[in-house]
């Protein structure tokens, strides 16, 4: 006589809840044996064909559908795995799109956390041109979207009316108008600016530029977005700010 197992060893052999074995059933992917006190007793041929659902599942196929795998011909079988190699596929691209923003984002808490402590240093500018930016402007707003750190403000360190939008471009195309372009010899001196964000942007740059403006004659600022945080409670954007420093 074939060994029986109760709803419990099952579960435990299996490590699947009695919930999910009790749903698969009335779902009918699978046929248990009751006594006469209704209580379920699992063959050996039972744990397999459970094991069977559970491979298809791992899958990822629907629960709807397990009955369906099951009994179609060999020829709906392959169409039905070609079908959901490309949906898996497709959530691959996925998820590895996610892991480099998430990868993205660490690298620029990474970046905060590096300016909050060592304060100013000399770095060469890392993008070749800054373009304007209208949040009207689809095409943009999408790349922005897709790494809100290509996301610069441009401003003359001696005029604050001159602070605009800029989003770093893709490329120097001539035909293109530029907020700023890269010239060599030129050097940039970096810093952390905060601005809080419930309190119509307050930012700390102003104060920063003047303890640099001691030292050094400054041109342009080059405002960075890193990332959004909080600090002291209050939601902060934090940007790395580049100060060409001239002479």
């Amino acid at each position: 006589m074939d060994q029986l197992f109760s709803i419990g060893e099952v579960a435990r052999l299996l490590e699947i809840p009695t919930a999910t074995l009790r749903f698969w059933e009335e779902e009918g992917l699978f046929s248990i044996h009751k006594d006469e006190n209704h209580y379920r007793s699992y063959t050996g041929r039972d744990l397999v064909e459970i094991a069977d659902v559970m491979f298809l599942r791992s899958l990822g196929i629907p629960v709807a559908k397990v009955n369906t795998m099951m009994s179609c011909s060999l020829e709906n079988y392959s169409e039905q795995i070609l079908s959901l190699q490309e949906q898996l596929a497709r959530k691959v691209a996925r998820y590895q799109k996610m892991q480099q923003h998430a990868q993205m984002q660490l690298d620029n808490l990474r970046e905060a956390q590096r300016l909050k402590e060592s304060g100013f240093s000399f770095e060469p500018v890392p993008f070749s041109c800054v373009e304007p930016f209208d949040y009207r402007e689809k095409e943009k707003l999408m790349r922005y979207i897709e790494n809100p750190s290509c996301y610069v403000r441009y401003c003359d360190t001696w005029n604050f009316r001159t602070e605009t939008r800029g989003i770093i471009a893709l490329s120097d195309d001539p035909a293109r108008p530029m907020l700023w372009r890269k010239k060599s010899p030129a050097k940039f001196l970096t810093f952390l600016i905060r601005e809080k964000v419930f309190e119509d942007y307050r930012s700390d740059v102003r104060d920063t530029l003047a303890q640099i403006q001691k030292k050094y004659r400054t041109g342009v600022l080059l405002s960075q977005y890193l990332l959004t945080a909080g600090e002291d409670g209050k939601r902060t954007d934090y940007l790395k700010g580049y100060v060409e420093i001239i002479g």
